[in-house]
C-alpha cells in the first residue's frame, strides 16, 4: 500500500469510528468530500468488500449496518371472523374474556 493510501485508510476508519456523517467528518477535517468518497470505494474494492460494482453497500451508522429482515411474519393462531366481514386475529394464549368484550365492542360498531 503506498503512502498516501496508507493517509486515506487512516481517514476513512477515522470516519467510521466517528459517529458522523461522511460530509460532517469531511468538513470538520477540511477534506474534500467528493476525494474522500472515491479513496472510501477504492480501498474498500481492493479490500474486497463483497460489493459489486454499481452496487450500493449496506447503509453505516458508526460501526453498525444496516440490516433489513425478509419474510420474518408470525402469523395469529386463531383468526375468528365476525358479521360484515371484520375480522379478528388472536395469538395462542390469549385471555377469553378480554377476547369476549372484544368482540362485543366489535359487533357494536
Amino acid at each position: 500500500m503506498t503512502e498516501r493510501a496508507r493517509y486515506w485508510s487512516g481517514l476513512v476508519k477515522a470516519w467510521e469510528g466517528s459517529g458522523l456523517s461522511q460530509a460532517a467528518f469531511c468538513r470538520e477535517r477540511g477534506v474534500p468530500a467528493g476525494t474522500f468518497a472515491w479513496w472510501k470505494r477504492r480501498l474498500r474494492r481492493a479490500q474486497g468488500d463483497g460489493v459489486k460494482h454499481g452496487e450500493r453497500s449496506p447503509r453505516r451508522v458508526g460501526r453498525f449496518v444496516e440490516v433489513r429482515l425478509a419474510g420474518t411474519c408470525s402469523m395469529p393462531a386463531y383468526e375468528v371472523v365476525l358479521a360484515h366481514g371484520r375480522s379478528i386475529r388472536i395469538p395462542s394464549g390469549f385471555d377469553p374474556q378480554t377476547l369476549s368484550r372484544l368482540i362485543a365492542a366489535v359487533e357494536s360498531c
